[in-house]
């Protein structure tokens, strides 16, 4: 379920605010100027500025335009409770569907929504948390960035939990008793993995993000269920990236990893249906025929798997916002920290393909099939 068109243009605008690119007094863009950007009719834009209005944020004038109120930028009244929510993206891929989930919830409890994005930059990430301590919400929602790396920023959400409520949504660092409300990737994975192996894939090998720690869990499935079922762990058959690799460096560095060895798997476990998706292009552009030579799995279940035609672990999207929410309102009111993670299900498609053998043999510590 796609989130409702007037919230992508409402936490648009209020991104904008905490940003500081529009600042107490300034007039915001017009309703012709927000239909054209966001292609929505005027009821829509005005449904999102109606909304910011009630919340604080906006101040129309009859006549001149809409203009940052002054109760936006000079910090939650106290007679509001709000909860700050930073996500790395707002309206990309399944993020909607969390925003929904957690401001449909807030809304339930009695709570309002600041939401500050970080488009997976740590510069920003630092700025909006700071511009949303200034604001004294009641508590705070993040989904921190590059959360398998030693982040300077990891300090900061330690001095904040000691302040005030915070819970982390789809994972968090090690070594913090901050809670988190996350997937059960390694669960997942693990069910990912078996599956290929039910299809005849004994050679898997993957595609994981190396500065998440999400990446590392679902290697941690991969692997775990491959030493279960006495496969090989092969090196040569996984590749690691960054979130922030530029798309043209990615190409070159899986094209390089597949012909290295990456190409002896049957089957690839990918990082997400976007990493997915890109891989496809890349085995089109050097002639490989996607599910047909090789069979691909990855997770999200998200719109970009439905087109694809691909096998994916589901997100529970929605339910992981509103069970983030439920939980940061617990422990606003009762100072009780709890995590939870939420179950993946396997939604198969046409992206695996099953394969036969009738023996298999090594050399120098490569599988090689026989095929019936």
């Amino acid at each position: 379920m796609d989130a409702p068109k007037y919230l992508i243009v409402q936490e648009w605008i209020k991104s904008e605010i905490n940003k500081g690119t529009y600042t107490n007094g300034d007039k915001i863009p017009s309703e012709n100027e927000l239909m054209e950007r966001f292609g929505f009719s005027r009821q829509t834009i005005r449904l999102a500025i109606s909304h910011l209005e009630n919340m604080g944020y906006l101040e129309k004038i009859k006549g001149s335009g809409t203009y940052v109120n002054v109760r936006s930028t000079g910090g939650i009244s106290s007679e509001q409770h709000n909860v700050g929510v930073i996500l790395r993206h707002l309206d990309y891929y399944i993020y909607p569907e969390i925003i929904t989930g957690i401001e449909r919830t807030l809304m339930q409890l009695g709570y309002t929504m600041t939401l500050g994005i970080t488009h997976n930059k740590v510069d920003t990430e630092i700025a909006v948390l700071n511009s949303l301590m200034e604001k004294k919400p009641d508590g705070i929602i993040a989904e921190p960035c590059k959360t398998a790396m030693p982040m300077p920023v990891r300090d900061m959400y330690k001095n904040i939990a000691a302040t005030i409520p915070l819970l982390f949504i789809n994972g968090g660092y090690f070594g913090t008793d901050i809670p988190v409300a996350e997937m059960d990737y390694v669960t997942a994975a693990c069910k990912a993995t078996n599956y290929l192996i039910s299809m005849g894939h004994s050679s898997i090998g993957a595609v994981l993000k190396s500065d998440d720690i999400d990446g590392h869990k679902k290697y941690e499935g991969l692997s775990h269920t491959l030493i279960e079922n006495k496969l090989p762990v092969n090196d040569k058959n996984v590749l690691w990236f960054t979130s922030d690799m530029p798309d043209e460096l990615f190409a070159a560095m899986f094209k390089q990893a597949y012909f290295s060895g990456l190409n002896r798997a049957s089957a690839l476990v990918c990082n997400d249906d976007k990493t997915a998706e890109i891989i496809i292009s890349i085995l089109k552009n050097i002639n490989v025929t996607p599910f047909e030579d090789v069979s691909i799995i990855s997770f999200d279940n998200s719109q970009t798997a439905e087109i694809l035609g691909l096998t994916s672990m589901t997100h529970a999207k929605t339910d992981l916002g509103s069970k983030a929410a439920e939980l940061i309102i617990k422990q606003i009111k009762s100072g009780e920290k709890c995590s939870e993670m939420l179950k993946s299900e396997l939604v198969t498609r046409q992206s695996v393909h099953k394969r036969s053998y009738s023996s298999s043999w090594d050399v120098n510590g490569d599988i090689y099939e026989t095929f019936e």
